[in-house]
């Protein structure tokens, strides 16, 4: 079956209640009233009486135009969208047709009859209904259109935010286990703690697979999971600091967004370093973003390897399919220090 013959109406037509959708058919209309006062100029003052009688026409048409839409949306949205297109395809009929009926009948009456001057009641209906008809058509075809385009490239902004992250888990558990294996033959019970952290950051991953978003609480968990496994190794030489500005551990943020970057910290910075050193992780509010660093020690001869940078580059790819401009991620690099900084905003709730 195919998807889109059976979407609500919400999928394609777009919301006529807000003042700005109003305000915008209001703007076509009388851009269409100047074109048909232009086409019928014949004096300067028969210009501006013909556009006065003409946006007033039109303006009216647009005011009940959009009230039936922001109606068949808002009680009808819930039908399949080819029966919301027809129902509103023949309300936008309806009320061109009432309105010409309206001002043909009350035209001789009122200061109106220009626009009913030398045309029969047929003609004017025909022309009135004919022109509601093509535009109509072509407004609703461009709703539906503009739709599909934009469901087909969401769905392919998922894929391949997907993919991405798919290519962050293998990386992240082959690291684990590299770790875990050195410590086997040595050091079994180190090794054996290991594995159980290992179980517990890998029961939390699958079970955040159909979650688009966790909570910077999660996501530290999985930090402070996979730094036990390395600090079995490294011991003394790995520290991690926590500096968490208080009533922001619910924010969301795309799963696995910190732990790459400590991961990237401890294999470019502190595993480097004969002494070790400190990884710290701040985060805080500011306006409604939030700013997250991972900053580590590194030396100033390091060479940031190409896996630093397809780390960052997945970590930037996804926060741009899932925020667009909203979110960026920032590097700074000194002389003995290197810092990550991420401003993620604030997004829809976590499910759970």
């Amino acid at each position: 079956m195919n998807p889109t013959a059976t979407r609500p109406a919400q999928a394609f037509l777009p919301d006529f209640c807000g003042t700005g959708r109003v305000v915008d058919v209001l703007v076509i209309c009388q851009l269409v009233a100047v074109v048909l006062a232009l086409s019928a100029l014949q004096t300067a003052r028969g210009f501006w009486f013909s556009l006065f009688l003409m946006s007033l026409y039109l303006q009216w048409i647009g005011i009940f135009s959009v009230a039936a839409l922001c109606l068949i949306r808002r009680h009808l949205g819930h039908l399949d969208a080819r029966l919301v297109a027809g129902l509103s395809y023949t309300g936008l009929l309806a009320v061109t047709f009432a309105l010409s009926e309206i001002v043909y009948l009350a035209g001789p009456q009122t200061g109106i009859a220009p626009l009913v001057a030398d045309i029969s009641h047929q003609d004017f209906l025909i022309r009135n209904l004919g022109v509601c008809a093509v535009v109509s058509a072509l407004g609703l075809r461009y709703f539906w259109l503009r739709d599909a385009w934009q469901r087909q490239a969401a769905a392919e902004a998922e894929a391949r935010y997907q993919a991405l992250q798919a290519r962050i888990r293998p990386h992240f558990l082959f690291n684990c286990l590299n770790s875990i294996a050195a410590l086997v033959a040595m050091r079994p019970a180190d090794a054996e703690r290991a594995i159980e952290d290992l179980s517990d950051i890998l029961r939390a991953s699958l079970a955040n697979d159909d979650r688009p978003l966790v909570t910077l609480r999660e996501e530290l968990d999985l930090v402070d999971a996979y730094t036990r496994i390395e600090t079995l190794r490294l011991g003394d030489r790995l520290a991690l600091d926590h500096a968490i500005e208080g009533g922001v551990m619910d924010w969301p943020l795309p799963p696995l967004s910190l732990q790459p970057l400590v991961e990237n910290a401890i294999r470019h910075g502190v595993e480097k370093l004969p002494a070790g050193g400190c990884i710290r992780i701040a985060a805080e509010q500011e306006g409604e973003h939030l700013i997250i660093s991972v900053t580590n020690p590194r030396t100033d001869t390091a060479d940031d390897g190409g896996g630093l940078h397809q780390a960052l580059a997945n970590i930037e790819q996804r926060l741009t399919l899932r925020y667009g401009t909203r979110a960026s991620l920032r590097t700074a690099r000194g002389p003995d220090r290197f810092s990550v900084v991420l401003r993620l905003p604030a997004g829809e709730d976590v499910a759970v």
